[in-house]
C-alpha cells in the first residue's frame, strides 16, 4: 500500500492506524517534501517514536542513494573515478556565485575531472544542468535532487533542454572560470574558447562560429530570439574577471553596451538625469581600468552620473578621481568639481579649490615658491598649505591614491600645495608602525606599494626640489613604506615570453643584460650592464583598446625612466611580431639600440614619435645582395662606437 503524507498527515495517521515501516522513498512535489512510505498490513504496531527516530538513518540512506547515482552519472559521462570526487560537500544556506564556485572547487579534488567535464561542454555545447542542480542544493534540500535522479539521465537533459536559460549557461560559464582559478589553472586557451561561448550567447546565438560548433538545431533555433542580459549578471562578469584578470576586448564590449543600455534606457523622460549606484560605479571603473575600455560610452554615462549626483560617498569619489585618470578622462571641468567636493580653502569663508583664472596663478606661484630657498617663500608655502582643508577624513590609502592621480595627470594639473598637504595627511596616518603593517591587510596590497614606490621614485627623481623641503618624517614614512616588501618582490614578477625572447636575441648579440629589474616600483624588462640602456617590451595590455596609444601609467613611468637618466628602447609587440625572419629581428633590435642611444629622437620633442624604416620592406628589396652572417653597412659591435 503506497501512502503519501505530509508531517502532520504521519501524525494523524500513525495514532490510528501504526503499522509497522518497510521502506520510503523521498521526492519533491510544489516544492514541498514528501515522504512515500510502503506498509503492510497484519504488522504489529510501533510507536510514533520509534518513526522519527528512523528519520535520521532514512535522511542518510537517501543522501547516500543520491550519492551513488552522482558518483555513477560522472563515471557513465565524463569518465571520472569516483574516488577523485568529494561527495561529502559542505553546504551553506547561501547560493551565489562564489558559494557555487567553492563547492564546484571542493567537488572536483583533482584538476583533471574538472577539465573532462569543460572540455565536454565545449565540444557538445550541452551543459550538465543535472550536475549543476545537485552542486546547487542548499542542505534543506539536500535530498530533493532524488526525484530529479529517479528519472533516465536523457529524460533530464531534455527537459532541462526544453527549459533552457541562457542566463543561466552564462553564470555557469562564469563558475567554470572561477573554478578554474581556484584550482590556481591559468590556462588561457579555456579561458578564451570560454570567452568565446559568453560572446555566441550575448549575442542571440548570430555567430558563424556558435552555428558551425553545435550540430543540434533545437539549440540553434533556441538561441535566434533577443536576448537582454540583466544587470546583476553583467555585474557577476565584472566580479569574475577582475578576480580571474583577464582580458578579451569583444566579451566586454558587448557587456558595457548592454550596461549602458541598462542606464540610459530608463523610465525617467531626461536621459541625462541617469543615477547610478556607487557599488556598481566603482566596479564598473576597475574593469574599465583592468580591460583598458578608454574610449566607451559608459565613461560619458558614468562621468554625467558623478556631476548630476548631489553627494558623492568618499570612497567613490577617491576612486573616480584615480581610475579615470588612469584610462585618461579628466579634464579641468571635471577635476575642478571633485576637487570643489573633495576640499576646500579657507580664510573669508569656504572657497572650493577650481582651475581657472586665480587658480592658474597659485599654481605659477607653487613651482616658484618649491624652486627657491628663501625664507620668505618657505613661510608663504607653510600658510597656504595651512588653508587647505579637506571635507572628510582621508585615510592612508585614499591619500596615496589621490597622490599617485594627480602625479599621473601631470604637471599642467598638478598644485604642489595640495601635494604638500596630503604628504602630510598620510605621514599623521601612518605614524606609528603598526598603521604600516595594516596596508599590508589591504585587497590592494600589491597595487598600493607599487603606487607608494613610483610617488617617491617620482619626488626624488623628477622633482628634487619639492622631495628636499619635505619633513624628515614625511621622507622616512615613503621610505619605510618603500621596504615594506622588498623580500617578497622578486617572487611576484611574472616572466613573459616577449621579454625572454628580446633577452635571446641580446645575448645572440654578445650584450651582457639583465632581465626584470624592479627600481623604485618601476618594473625594468632588460637592462644592459655596460649601458645606461632600459628596454621596455610593450604587449597588448599597456595599450589602451582599439588604439595605439600607451597608458597613462605606463608614460608616467617612462618620464621617471629618463629623469633616472636611463635611455629607452622601446619594442612594440605589433611591430615585433611581424618580423617573422630571425635577420630582420636582429636588425631590428639593433636599430632599436642605436637610435635610442645616439638618435635626439629622445630628447628632442619635434622628433619624438617618429617610427622605425620599414625593415622588412627593406630586406625584401635587398634579397639579393644577402650574405650570411652580414648586413649591408654592417658594423662589428667590436668596433661601434657610441
Amino acid at each position: 500500500m503506497l501512502i503519501p503524507y505530509t508531517s502532520k498527515m504521519i501524525k494523524s495517521w500513525v495514532k490510528h492506524n501504526g503499522k509497522k515501516l518497510f521502506c520510503d522513498i523521498c521526492w519533491v512535489i510544489d516544492k514541498r517534501q514528501c515522504y512515500y512510505y510502503i506498509f503492510k498490513k497484519n504488522l504489529s504496531s510501533i510507536s510514533m517514536n520509534k518513526v522519527m527516530n528512523g528519520n535520521l538513518k532514512q535522511q542518510c540512506g537517501k543522501n547516500n542513494t543520491l550519492n551513488d547515482e552522482i558518483a555513477n552519472h560522472v563515471k557513465n559521462q565524463y569518465d571520472i573515478d569516483p574516488n577523485s570526487i568529494d561527495l561529502n560537500i559542505q553546504r551553506n544556506k547561501e547560493n551565489n556565485l562564489f558559494e557555487l564556485t567553492n563547492r564546484w572547487n571542493t567537488f572536483f579534488k583533482c584538476e583533471k575531472s574538472l577539465y573532462k567535464v569543460i572540455n565536454k561542454y565545449l565540444k557538445t555545447n550541452n551543459m550538465d544542468y543535472s550536475l549543476h542542480d545537485y552542486l546547487k542544493c542548499t542542505p534543506n534540500e539536500g535530498v530533493q535532487n532524488l526525484k530529479v535522479l529517479s528519472h533516465s539521465w536523457e529524460n533530464v537533459k531534455n527537459l532541462r533542454k526544453e527549459q533552457c536559460n541562457k542566463e543561466e549557461e552564462i553564470i555557469n560559464i562564469l563558475i567554470y572560470i572561477m573554478t578554474l582559478f581556484h584550482k590556481q589553472i591559468r590556462d588561457f586557451s579555456i579561458f578564451s574558447m570560454l570567452s568565446e561561448r559568453l560572446i555566441c550567447l550575448l549575442n542571440m546565438g548570430n555567430s558563424k562560429n556558435y552555428s558551425e560548433q553545435t550540430t543540434d538545431s533545437d539549440v540553434i533555433n533556441k538561441y535566434k530570439f533577443k536576448f537582454n542580459c540583466s544587470k546583476d549578471t553583467i555585474l557577476k562578469a565584472f566580479h569574475v574577471y577582475n578576480s580571474v584578470k583577464v582580458m578579451n576586448d569583444e566579451l566586454f564590449d558587448i557587456l558595457f553596451d548592454k550596461l549602458n543600455n541598462c542606464y540610459t534606457m530608463c523610465p525617467t523622460q531626461d536621459h541625462q538625469h541617469v543615477l547610478i549606484n556607487d557599488e556598481e560605479i566603482l566596479l564598473t571603473l576597475i574593469t574599465l581600468y583592468n580591460q583598458n575600455f578608454k574610449n566607451h560610452a559608459i565613461i560619458d554615462t558614468i562621468i554625467m552620473s558623478l556631476k548630476k549626483s548631489s553627494q558623492v560617498s568618499p570612497a567613490v569619489l577617491v576612486n573616480s578621481i584615480l581610475y579615470l585618470t588612469l584610462l585618461s578622462r579628466v579634464d579641468i571641468p571635471l577635476l575642478d568639481q571633485m576637487n570643489s567636493s573633495l576640499f576646500y580653502v579657507s580664510g573669508g569663508g569656504q572657497q572650493d579649490m577650481d582651475y581657472h583664472g586665480e587658480e592658474k596663478e597659485q599654481m605659477n606661484r607653487t613651482k616658484k615658491v618649491y624652486n627657491t630657498t628663501n625664507t620668505d617663500d618657505n613661510n608663504i608655502c607653510e600658510s597656504e598649505i595651512d588653508k587647505i582643508k579637506f571635507k572628510f577624513e582621508l585615510s592612508a590609502t585614499d591619500c596615496i591614491k589621490l597622490l599617485y592621480a594627480y602625479f599621473v595627470l601631470g604637471e599642467d594639473y598638478i598644485n604642489w600645495f595640495v601635494i604638500h598637504k596630503l604628504l602630510l595627511q598620510l605621514c599623521d596616518n601612518l605614524k606609528d608602525e603598526q598603521n604600516i603593517l595594516l596596508l599590508k591587510k589591504e585587497k590592494e596590497k600589491g597595487k598600493i606599494h607599487e603606487m607608494v614606490c613610483i610617488i617617491r621614485s617620482f619626488l626624488r627623481y623628477k622633482k628634487r626640489n619639492v622631495y628636499d623641503n619635505l619633513p624628515k618624517s614625511v621622507k622616512k614614512v615613503l621610505k619605510n613604506l618603500c621596504n615594506l616588501y622588498t623580500d617578497n618582490e622578486k617572487k611576484k614578477i611574472r616572466d613573459r615570453n616577449f621579454v625572454h625572447k628580446l633577452s635571446w636575441h641580446l645575448i645572440k648579440l654578445r650584450i651582457p643584460h639583465v632581465i626584470n629589474i624592479n627600481k623604485g616600483g618601476i618594473l625594468f624588462d632588460v637592462l644592459e650592464k655596460n649601458k645606461k640602456l632600459v628596454w621596455l617590451c610593450f604587449s597588448y595590455h599597456h595599450y589602451y583598446v582599439k588604439t595605439i596609444d600607451l597608458t597613462a601609467e605606463k608614460l608616467l613611468q617612462m618620464e621617471i625612466i629618463k629623469a633616472m637618466n636611463y635611455k629607452i628602447a622601446k619594442i612594440h609587440y605589433y611591430q615585433f611580431s611581424r618580423m617573422k625572419a630571425r635577420r630582420t629581428r636582429f636588425e631590428y633590435i639593433r636599430m632599436c639600440r642605436y637610435y635610442s642611444l645616439r638618435d635626439r629622437r629622445n630628447y628632442d620633442t619635434e622628433f619624438e614619435g617618429w617610427s622605425l624604416p620599414y625593415i622588412n620592406w627593406y630586406h625584401k628589396k635587398n634579397k639579393n645582395v644577402h650574405v650570411s652572417n652580414y648586413f649591408y653597412n654592417y658594423n662589428p659591435l667590436s668596433e661601434m662606437q657610441y
